[in-house]
């Protein structure tokens, strides 16, 4: 009688994935003015487990709140404006040293001689809050957000100088004026008028 006998192969152990996000970032500030707020790094891995990681960065305009610890963790990045108007690139580079896996994010930082309205923006005073995605092309204002309550997204249209702003917020059924100065860089004191809203104050403040 033959006999025939076989059996299983198993695959080995998978690495468990290296996970940096996002892959990009982006800072636009004011040149001799204030540090844009930070931005953060998710540092992770897929199984979660406590492994350590390192960071550096290539350029010294670029500050790290930490240069290795274990994952998972959310890494703060800061940059400094000390530098002429002008476009500049710098690299962040991740790294998990027991299995020799690399992440590389390249940071970008565009410094204007006036203090920039483009970006994120979000403030809350009591009940009411408002978050802003702008874009600025010369002194027109254009871009979306969402604004509570009742909780709705709006399409934003506008001006806007260095030193103050003046949007429409148009939500379907209802348009909200907002109109504000800047007190610093990073935050505008600004009042919200509509028909849910009586000349509410309150502050935006960089994202």
């Amino acid at each position: 009688m033959l006999a025939v006998g076989g059996c299983r192969e198993f695959a080995g152990a998978k690495t468990p994935e290296f996970l940096v996000s996002p892959a990009t970032l982006a800072f636009t500030a004011r040149a001799g003015g204030q540090d844009p707020p930070l931005q953060f790094l998710s540092i992770r891995e897929t199984d979660q487990e406590p492994v350590h990681w390192t960071a550096s960065a290539d350029v010294p305009w670029i500050g790290l709140s930490s240069r290795g610890d274990i994952v998972p963790y959310f890494l703060g990045i800061g940059v400094g404006t000390g530098m002429a108007a002008g476009v500049y690139r710098g690299t962040l580079t991740l790294a998990r040293p027991s299995t020799g896996d690399v992440r590389v994010v390249p940071v970008t930082l565009t410094l204007l001689s006036t203090t920039p309205l483009a970006g994120r923006w979000a403030g809350l005073q009591g009940s009411v809050s408002v978050t802003l995605t702008l874009v600025v092309s010369g002194s027109q204002v254009s871009g979306v957000g969402s604004l509570a309550p009742p909780a709705r997204a709006v399409d934003v249209t506008g001006t806007g100088t260095n030193s103050t702003v003046s949007l429409r917020l148009a939500a379907p059924g209802d348009t909200t004026s907002l109109s504000g100065t800047f007190v610093d860089d990073n935050s505008i004191v600004a009042t919200l008028s509509g028909p849910r809203l009586a000349d509410l104050s309150l502050t935006l403040y960089r994202q």
